[in-house]
């Protein structure tokens, strides 16, 4: 989640591949974007409940207005461990906020992506603060583009302000610069240095919780297809010390590559439903 051009797409292509998905999958005015692993067709969901069929090239033609969501699937190591929903914009002017809105109800956990040099403006706290109570244990708070930022006296007082405004309503608050993180391929020391290592650790133990009390809850068959049963929603730095309001789980080692998660067969009790 986030405002427009907060690096929520790259944040999606950065977890599940760079091109993994068809160019229009990131075209802006898009209703929210469901991508699950899997190879079944792709489809839509209109606000009638009915699912349509149609071809990826003509993604763009889908009307935000009267769809509740598009269903995308994709074979990539992250998918295994949860669903991603890309948003479309909190603030685009040509989508209206019930575009999004339908979809929240779907969602375990929220990533938010944030420009670093305007973060957290009134307008992203405003519309946070309703889903906040319910998902603030569950959701990140990304720190987009940091490298944009250059000295470090700078990027301590932007992390410091954004822990006194917005650091009860996240689990933890990552800085990162998506575009080095995309750029890494296996260079592990250029992923480190972008911030991507410590968000997707993050990432991994919240996903390994949320795997665990669906478990506990007695979840489903993690065999199934069903989209009911599979729901999340959804996403430039030198190394800073992330502002946590309380440490994400240990994550295994080998966990956490460049471009991809690892998933093994402990983190596949059952998928987790879409972060926003």
């Amino acid at each position: 989640m986030g405002e427009f051009s907060a690096g929520k797409s790259t944040l999606t292509n950065m977890l599940i591949g760079r091109n993994a998905l068809p160019t229009k999958v990131t075209a802006t005015q898009l209703p929210p974007v469901w991508i699950s692993h899997g190879a079944d067709a792709p489809y839509f969901r209109s606000t009638e409940g009915e699912d349509c069929p149609f071809d990826t090239n003509e993604i763009d033609q889908i009307s935000p207005h009267d769809t509740e969501y598009i269903r995308i699937f994709h074979k990539a190591d992250t998918l295994e461990l949860f669903d991603i929903i890309d948003m479309p914009g909190i603030s685009d002017p040509n989508i209206p906020a019930e575009v999004w809105e339908r979809v929240m109800e779907f969602a375990d956990a929220a990533i938010w992506c944030t420009h670093a040099t305007q973060a957290w403006r009134q307008s992203e706290a405003a519309v946070w603060e309703a889903y906040s109570e319910a998902l603030a244990d569950k959701s990140l708070l990304l720190v987009t583009r940091f490298d944009k930022i250059l000295s470090d006296s700078d990027r301590r007082r932007v992390l410091q302000r954004m822990q006194t405004e917005a650091g009860d309503m996240f689990r933890a608050i990552l800085p990162i610069s998506l575009t080095q993180a995309l750029d890494a391929e296996n260079d592990f020391a250029l992923w480190e240095k972008s911030g991507a290592a410590e968000f997707v650790s993050a990432l991994v133990g919240l996903s390994r919780e949320l795997s665990a009390e669906g478990t506990d809850a007695g979840g489903t068959d993690p065999s199934t297809t069903d989209v009911e049963n599979q729901r999340v929603a959804g996403a430039e730095a030198e190394t800073v010390t992330p502002l946590n309001r309380r440490p994400a789980p240990p994550v295994s080692e080998g966990a956490v590559m460049p471009r991809r998660v690892q998933s093994g067969p402990r983190y596949r009790e059952r998928p987790v439903r879409p972060p926003a």
